[in-house]
Formats: C-alpha cells, structure tokens, sequence
C-alpha cells in the first residue's frame, strides 16, 4: 500500500468515534503490524536493554530499588515489561490515550518467557494475567507496572521529586513541538536531584517502514501545511532533527551525559541533496538532517 493511503486513512481516523479502536484493528487485521514481528520484537527487548546499562553505568541508584518513570507506554508494554525482565521492580508508565491491550500486553509476556538466553533477561514474566477488569491491578501486583493512561505526560500529578529514573523510548517524535518542553519541564520535576534520564528518539520518517519506495527523509519534503494532510494524531510525526531536541532539552534544565547518534550514510547524505527539502528545513546542516536516530543519557544541569 502507498503510505498516502495509509496516512489519509489514520487522518480520518483521527476525527472519527472509537478511532483508536478503529486504528487497532487495522493495525493487527490489514497491515498485521500488530504484534510486531519477531525480529521488532528483538530489537524493542534490546533498547530496554540498553536503557538498563546506560542507567546503570551513569546513574547512582541500583536498578532493583529504583523508581522508574516511562511516558508512551504504547500498545504492548513491550519496554515495561522487559525492563521487569532486566530487573526493574518499580515502574509508572503513563499514556495520552488507553492504547494498552491486553492481548498484546499477554502477547508480549509470553515471547519474553521464550527469549533465547543471548538476550540477557536476569528473569522472566512467570505469571499471565486474568482477563478483565483484574487485568491492569494485577499488571502492578505481579511485575510492579502501575499503568496510568489516560494520563497527560505535561502534568502527571505525581510527587516532585518521586522518580529516580526516566526512560523514553521513541516516543518524542510523535510530540508537537509545543508540548516537548513541558513534557521535559515535568521530567525535570518529577527525577530526583540524583536521578538520571535515557531516552531513544527516531528521526526516521515512519512510513518509510511501510512503504520502502520512499527514504527515512521523505516527509522532509514538505512544508508544514502540506505535511499536516498527512499529519494527524493518530500518527502524529513533528519532524524535529536531533539538534532542536538537544535545544529543547537544555532549555528544560537537563544535561547531555552520553549521546549515541545513528548518522546518515553517504547514501542518505546523496539521498539528501537530491531532495526537494521544504523551506523550514532549509537552516539545517545535511547533517543534522541525516542522523537517523539518538540514544541520550541526560540528567539535571547544575544550577
């Protein structure tokens, strides 16, 4: 399918009763992206992975008794649930929206009780979870997951000062713009004085996944009035590249401990230049606008 159609199609999802619901069931019954493959899988499992090593090499405070504090939670709890599995015991996850299903959630438990030893996990979810209303209490009982969705990530409600670690995993290119800093702003208020923060972001163009006959920069292309057809909640895609973050995230007060960047390729960098790159693009270095990802250790700067 042309990732217009799919594009168009979550637009009008986005206005419509039920959307997400409707969203879902497209999501597992047309493009079967849901689950998400074995090898995505994988690859989910092991940012979780490098989450718990970046916090452990860089923060103060043991895994197993730290608070941890993630904002997108998702459909599957997929980075939860391994972070249980890497040895968290202590989680709140919060979402925008109730996008959180059970069946991916249980889904997800059991690929984690099959994961080959190579992938590190110190434990394994033992426990399914029962079916209904139960399901999310136990979810907290069970693997210490207390799950808040509806919940706004600018204003959580939680106590200053409650959270000893903050974890982010491609999640912030889905942001508008005008709500990262006070997504960050409440980062900053909830992480402890000593707490740390690891955050993944793709700047990849995301239906560049579904539709492999357009780059990881194709939507760079388009001004923001053009982009907003395409643009609507259900897939929102803000554009930012990597250095407007590291703005943002100075301005709210953190700190860049480590940065692991994912560059453009010389190919990316030709793929680039033969792009029709839309005027609001036009300041960036080619770049800034290659690097396809980042992975960041952030804490509080000092005052």
């Amino acid at each position: 399918m042309d990732w217009r159609y799919k594009a168009l199609l979550q637009s009008v999802l986005s206005f419509v009763p039920a959307g997400d619901r409707l969203n879902y069931l497209f999501q597992r019954r047309v493009t079967r992206n849901l689950p998400v493959d074995d090898s995505k899988f994988a690859e989910i499992v092991s940012l979780a992975r490098r989450h718990v090593e970046l916090l452990t090499r860089q923060g103060r405070q043991s895994i197993a008794d730290a608070t941890f504090y993630e904002f997108g939670a998702g459909w599957d709890l997929i980075i939860p649930l391994s972070l249980y599995a890497f040895g968290v015991e202590r989680q709140i996850i919060v979402d925008v929206r109730r996008l959180s299903r059970p069946a991916l959630v249980s889904d997800t438990i059991i690929r984690l009780q099959g994961m080959p030893a190579a992938a590190g996990l110190v434990r394994r979810p033992r426990t399914q979870l029962p079916a209904g209303a139960a399901f999310f209490p136990a979810l907290k009982q069970q693997y210490g997951i207390d799950y808040r969705a509806p919940c706004d990530a600018r204003r959580t409600g939680l106590d200053a000062g409650s959270i000893d670690y903050i974890t982010s995993t491609n999640t912030l290119e889905h942001v508008p713009a005008r709500d990262i800093p006070l997504i960050l702003r409440e980062c900053h208020r909830l992480l402890r004085a000593d707490g740390e923060m690891s955050y993944q972001i793709d700047y990849q163009d995301h239906y560049s996944y579904f539709d492999s006959r357009i780059s990881a920069y194709n939507y760079l292309r388009y001004s923001d009035q053009g982009w907003r057809l395409y643009n609507q909640s259900i897939h929102y895609q803000n554009r930012l590249r990597h250095s407007d973050y590291v703005r943002l995230i100075q301005e709210a007060g953190f700190e860049v401990l480590e940065q692991h960047l994912v560059q453009g390729s010389p190919d990316d960098l030709s793929t680039i230049d033969r792009l029709p790159v839309a005027r609001r693009f036009a300041r960036y270095d080619r770049g800034d606008l290659a690097i396809r990802s980042s992975f960041l250790a952030l804490r509080k700067a000092p005052p």
